[in-house]
């Protein structure tokens, strides 16, 4: 396992509406074959105290695994839809995540993530996002 620094931007589109927030945080880096595994804690006022984990397989599929207040297992797999339930303080929702793209140069020194995804519940469209990730080891 390998200490990084993890450089977020995340890009949401809800009803017409885009907003983009960027993080930056320390994480770490592991691998074993060709998976890699992102790691780093939220910074987000609303997302304090979660813990995020990006396990890229293939450079085709993304699980992104959340834990703290607001948990969740979501699958990123390039044109096909998975369910998953995201747990928050107020309640558990089930949602669709459908990506339209997946990609990732990733290696033992890092590199890059890159994700364009919908999110819907009961089939109707919460919202357009897009996530890229860089992430660099550190000494």
């Amino acid at each position: 396992m390998k200490k990084t620094v993890v450089h977020i931007i995340d890009s949401h589109t809800t009803d017409g509406e885009t907003s983009t927030c960027e993080l930056t945080t320390s994480g770490t880096l592991d691998f074993n074959g060709d998976v890699f595994t992102v790691t780093y804690n939220e910074t987000d006022e609303e997302l304090q105290g979660c813990q995020t984990s990006l396990k890229v397989e293939n450079s085709r599929r993304i699980t992104m695994t959340r834990s703290g207040k607001y948990s969740a297992e979501m699958i990123i797999e390039k044109e096909r839809r998975h369910s998953c339930y995201y747990t928050t303080p107020y309640g558990e929702l089930l949602m669709g995540i459908y990506a339209k793209n997946v990609t990732a140069d990733m290696n033992e020194n890092g590199g890059m993530l890159k994700f364009a995804y919908t999110i819907d519940f009961n089939n109707d469209l919460a919202s357009e996002n897009e996530l890229t990730v860089n992430v660099k080891v550190v000494d």
